[in-house]
């Protein structure tokens, strides 16, 4: 039956008749386009993993003044938003952060910002 099937709709397609099934209808497709420009405005790049190996680093002087300076900048760098392919790196930080907090509470409000940030 299925040869039967074929040999109908070699036969229709040579007589210029379409098929219901042999039918392929377009579909047009639209492609969001975002120029750099306009998305440097509300996502600024930052290096989120120099602040992840800053934030790995232990014993060094002045060090907690420096992780808690580049975390705020973080912090004001998305303050609009974050994007979904530095949502791992954000994390890793807060992660990183709440690590910190028993020793060095001046975390908390570091860690509390980048949850603020997600919601």
């Amino acid at each position: 039956m299925w040869t039967e099937e074929a040999g109908a709709t070699a036969e229709a397609q040579e007589s210029g008749i379409r098929n219901k099934s042999s039918s392929f209808s377009q579909i047009p497709v639209v492609g969001v386009v975002t120029e750099d420009d306009e998305a440097q405005g509300v996502f600024k790049p930052m290096d989120l993993n120099r602040v992840i190996k800053l934030l790995e680093e232990t014993d060094k002087d002045g060090l907690e003044e420096k992780q808690l300076k580049f975390v705020k900048k973080l912090v004001r760098c998305y303050q609009n938003g974050l994007p979904l392919r530095d949502l791992a790196q954000i994390f890793k930080i807060l992660n990183l952060c709440a690590g910190k907090i028993k020793n060095q509470p001046h975390f908390i409000e570091s860690a509390y910002d980048i949850i603020k940030l997600c919601g």
